[in-house]
């Protein structure tokens, strides 16, 4: 994990502090895999600075947004996120962001690999 819970809430996103336990370890689990994903693979804790963490963090935040900006605060039950028919307003990804912020790290990944690492054609 590139951040953990009690970074996010004390640093980050202070915000989390008043989440439940389990939907913070739900959206942090999914935040920092969606940064390892996008990464290539695990980075060494040697690796990790404040800038992928905050990469992290705002990864969270979209995900805790996007799962919750949905549910009716009175009922509990899923509203549309779209109006029906054929208009619809197409909106920026939010997740852009944080994707170009770990474009950095994906090329130190890929640095740091073994030079046989990156020999992938196998002869028969």
């Amino acid at each position: 994990m590139y951040l953990t819970a009690v970074e996010l809430t004390t640093t980050y996103y202070p915000k989390a502090a008043t989440m439940e336990v389990p939907e913070v370890t739900t959206y942090l689990a999914r935040a920092n895999a969606y940064a390892q994903g996008i990464i290539g693979g695990p980075l060494a804790a040697g690796y990790v600075d404040e800038g992928l963490k905050a990469a992290v963090a705002m990864a969270f935040e979209v995900f805790a947004q996007g799962e919750s900006a949905q549910v009716d605060a009175v009922t509990g039950n899923i509203t549309e996120a779209a109006p029906s028919g054929y208009y619809q307003v197409k909106r920026p990804n939010p997740l852009d962001t944080v994707k170009t912020m770990l474009i950095p790290y994906s090329f130190l990944y890929v640095s740091l690999l073994p030079a046989a690492g990156l020999r992938t054609v196998q002869f028969l």
